[in-house]
């Protein structure tokens, strides 16, 4: 695979507008990223425009090249797919067809464009109702071919077909709930409505307990998720995703006050995949509690041997070691971090009371200056404060 590998998926124009062509473009939109990232392990970057309330934004025209290189560019993603939807047949109240053009460039300026149609017929809808139907397995059929495509213009050999619905749902009814709560939805109550309705629908929908789960520990509604949790640990022995539902009930369990199960748990998951970064950072972070810093520190680097680009092993990496009084080390961390993550205040403070711990003051001021700027309301500019205050008066 190219070194560059990473693609900003951008929104599709329509030749139809309303709430028909609005979710059978999310639909495609949700398999093909899964397929991106699950099929092929390539990194995805989501540049469709925000909802909003009670508004389906509809794009009548394609993008033109220069402007997805542009956006790619200040985006930091190597490559741009976009492309248009044309509903039919032509003049009737019945769409029973879709005709996908995809298109992939290069952000660089004056990249080759590679084009491709696919025809899709597994969808029936009238054309002024909400309601419609997809044949979800003729649809990753769809987007396995649409993969091939992309493939090939990314020079990726391999791409696993079986795992283009990892984690999604066969039944339309489910999807469609889902991708109202993910991408049409605002506000949390109507999110965690549709979520609970995709899961009434297929309650082995493994994305739908993960993403409501994520949206109550957020909220701190941590006991209602631990029993979502539960309920899905049930559903999904042996699911690709249960690992990752383990993950969330650690944290949930954690901020209950379980620490001993929340272990227990962070543990389950990583027998099940060892790879599984945020619960091995996770389980670190549990370790620190108990001041257990060696074990953390084998678990963070162990993220890092993983993935080199994980940017939550590079903070917390750097975070210990300035607790351990390593500021070498501590710095390399942070400063890595901040390559990955650059407006991240905590990472400048955490930087700038490391090197003021060294007594190099100058650029101490510099990195928790940054710090105050990037937060000047929050806890982090708050912190950085009373450190540049404490410099300062040490060295008055």
């Amino acid at each position: 695979m190219k070194e560059d590998v990473s693609v900003g998926v951008f929104q599709f124009a329509t030749n139809a507008v309303g709430r028909i062509s609005s979710v059978f473009e999310q639909l495609l939109f949700l398999f093909i990223t899964n397929a991106l990232v699950r099929g092929a392990g390539i990194p995805v970057l989501d540049l469709t425009p925000s909802p909003r309330e009670g508004e389906v934004i509809s794009l009548t025209r394609p993008h033109l090249p220069e402007e997805v290189r542009e956006a790619a560019r200040k985006a930091g993603v190597g490559y741009c797919l976009w492309g248009s939807l044309e509903f039919g047949p032509p003049g009737s109240p019945w769409i029973r067809e879709v005709m996908v053009e995809v298109n992939l460039t290069h952000r660089d300026e004056g990249a080759a464009v590679s084009s491709r149609a696919f025809p899709f017929d597994g969808l029936r809808a009238e054309a002024r109702s909400s309601h419609l139907a997809v044949d979800i397995p003729a649809l990753e059929d769809l987007v396995e071919e649409i993969m091939g495509f992309v493939a090939a213009a990314l020079g990726v050999r391999e791409v696993d077909p079986a795992r283009i619905g990892e984690g999604l749902s066969l039944s339309d009814r489910a999807l469609v709930y889902f991708v109202y709560a993910l991408r049409m939805a605002t506000d949390r109550h109507s999110k965690k409505r549709l979520y609970l309705k995709a899961l009434a629908a297929d309650p082995r929908f493994a994305l739908a307990y993960v993403n409501l789960a994520q949206l109550l520990i957020g909220e701190g509604s941590h006991g209602e998720a631990a029993r979502l949790l539960l309920k899905a640990r049930a559903w999904l022995k042996g699911n690709p995703l249960e690992p990752d539902v383990l993950n969330l009930l650690g944290v949930a369990l954690l901020h209950l006050g379980m620490y001993r199960d929340a272990v227990n748990v962070w543990r389950r998951a990583l027998s099940l995949k060892r790879d599984n970064l945020e619960a091995l950072c996770n389980l670190a972070s549990a370790y620190l509690v108990k001041e257990r810093w060696s074990d953390a520190e084998e678990l963070y680097r162990e993220a890092l041997r993983i993935d080199e680009r994980y940017p939550l092993a590079w903070l917390c990496l750097g975070r210990l070691m300035v607790r351990k009084g390593d500021f070498a080390e501590a710095e390399r961390a942070l400063n890595r971090y901040i390559q990955l993550c650059p407006g991240d205040p905590w990472a400048y403070f955490l930087l700038g009371s490391s090197l003021a711990s060294q007594n190099r003051r100058g650029e101490a001021e510099f990195f928790l200056g940054k710090a105050v700027q990037l937060d000047p309301h929050g806890q982090a500019g708050a912190s950085a404060r009373r450190e540049l205050q404490r410099l300062r008066e040490g060295n008055g």
